[in-house]
C-alpha cells in the first residue's frame, strides 16, 4: 500500500512524464502530462536500445535534458505551466516504472528548488494496486437502483452524489443499445484501464461512505466491462426498483437522444434488429424518416426494452413521480437500512 500512502500526502499536482500516447491510453486520474519524450522520440530510443543500450541511454539523457529545459524556459510565458511548476507546489512525479524518465525530471527540479517526490514503481505500481483492489472483496456496501429504461435511475444516481457511483458517466455510455450516443455529449469512452483507474479513485475517495448507491448495470457498458467484484457486490446486495409512468419515461428518452445522428441511430437499430419483427423494424425506420421521435421512443420502450428487461429481486419499490420526493424516500430507506445492516 506504499503508493496509497505516497499519494495520500498533500500534493498540489501529480505529473505524468510518459509520452502523450501512454498518457492518453491510461493514467492516474487528475495527473497532468508533462512528457519527457514525445511519442516519436520514445520509439526512437526504444529501437536504438535493442542494438546499443549505451547509445540509447546517452540519446535519452540528451533528449530529456533538452525537453525539460524547454519546459522550464516556457514557464514565464505559459500561465497554466507556471501554475503547476511553482516553487510553492508539492509535486508527485511518475513514469512507467519509476525509472529514468521520472528520475531525470525529479533531479533537475530538485536542483532548482522544486518540492518533488517520485512515485515508487511508477504507473505500473499504481496499476498493480488497482488490479489488486478489484480482485478482493470491496470495502463498500451498495444499494443498487434497478428499473426499466427511462425511469430516471441516472438522474437519481447523479443527485445522490457523494454517496453514489455513476458508472455511466465514468464509462461515457448510457448503458443501452443506443448508449453510444454519450460519445457525442460527454466524449469518447475511456480505455478499460482508464475506466478502472477512475472507478478505483471514486471508490477510495468515498471510503467514508460505507453504503453507496449505484445503478444495477449489466456487465458491459459499450466497450467497458464492469469489474466482477463490483458487479457481484451490487447484484448480491439490496436493490430498489424504480418505476415511472410511460409519458415521463418517453420524455427522458427524448431529452437524452433527441439529437442522435442518423448513423448512430441506424447502427443501434441494426444491433436490436434480431429482437424485433420485420414489420416493427420497418415501422420504426418509416417513423425515423418522418422524425417522429416520440413514437419511436414509445415503441422501443413498450415493445423492446420492457420485454427484454430482466427483472431482479428488490426489497423496496419507488414510483418516481418527481425527483425530490424520490430522493427523500431513497434516503429514508438508506437510513433504515443502515440501522439494520452492519457495513462490511
Amino acid at each position: 500500500m506504499m503508493i496509497n500512502k505516497e499519494r495520500d500526502k498533500k500534493f498540489d499536482y501529480i505529473i505524468d512524464v510518459r509520452t502523450p500516447q501512454e498518457y492518453e491510453y491510461s493514467h492516474i486520474p487528475h495527473a497532468i502530462n508533462l512528457a519527457v519524450f514525445d511519442n516519436q522520440e520514445y520509439a526512437q530510443i526504444g529501437t536504438l536500445y535493442k542494438d546499443s543500450p549505451l547509445k540509447a541511454k546517452i540519446l535519452g539523457a540528451s533528449i530529456a535534458c533538452k525537453n525539460i529545459a524547454k519546459m522550464l524556459e516556457n514557464i514565464p510565458e505559459d500561465k497554466s505551466l507556471h501554475a503547476i511548476l511553482n516553487h510553492k507546489n508539492k509535486l508527485l512525479i511518475y513514469c512507467a516504472r519509476g525509472g529514468k524518465r521520472s528520475q531525470s525530471m525529479q533531479i533537475i527540479f530538485q536542483h532548482i528548488g522544486f518540492h518533488t517526490q517520485k512515485l515508487e514503481n511508477g504507473y505500473k505500481g499504481y496499476r498493480n494496486e488497482v488490479l489488486s483492489y478489484f480482485s478482493s472483496p470491496l470495502k463498500h456496501s451498495f444499494i443498487a437502483l434497478c428499473g426499466p429504461t427511462g425511469c430516471g435511475k441516472s438522474e437519481i444516481i447523479q443527485s445522490l452524489n457523494p454517496c453514489s457511483i455513476d458508472l455511466e458517466s465514468l464509462a461515457k455510455h448510457y448503458g443501452s443499445s443506443f448508449g453510444g450516443m454519450a460519445t457525442f455529449k460527454i466524449g469518447k469512452q475511456p480505455t478499460q484501464k482508464m475506466f478502472e483507474n477512475m472507478l478505483f479513485e471514486e471508490l477510495r475517495q468515498k471510503i467514508n461512505q460505507p453504503i453507496l448507491f449505484i445503478e444495477a448495470e449489466s456487465q458491459k457498458l459499450g466497450s467497458i466491462t464492469i469489474p466482477k467484484t463490483l458487479m457481484n457486490a451490487y447484484h448480491n446486495q439490496a436493490n430498489i426498483l424504480i418505476e415511472a409512468d410511460i409519458t415521463s419515461r418517453i420524455e427522458r428518452i427524448l431529452k437524452l437522444y433527441k439529437n442522435i445522428p442518423e448513423s448512430e441511430f441506424l447502427w443501434a437499430m441494426g444491433k436490436i434488429k434480431p429482437y424485433l419483427t420485420k414489420n416493427l423494424f420497418d415501422e420504426i425506420l418509416i417513423l425515423w424518416n418522418h422524425q417522429d421521435l416520440y413514437k419511436i421512443a414509445e415503441i422501443l420502450i413498450v415493445k423492446y426494452y420492457d420485454k427484454v428487461y430482466k427483472k431482479t429481486k428488490y426489497f423496496h419499490k419507488i414510483y418516481n413521480k418527481n425527483l425530490q420526493d424520490t430522493l427523500g424516500e431513497i434516503l429514508e430507506i438508506k437510513k433504515n437500512y443502515e440501522k439494520s445492516f452492519k457495513p462490511l
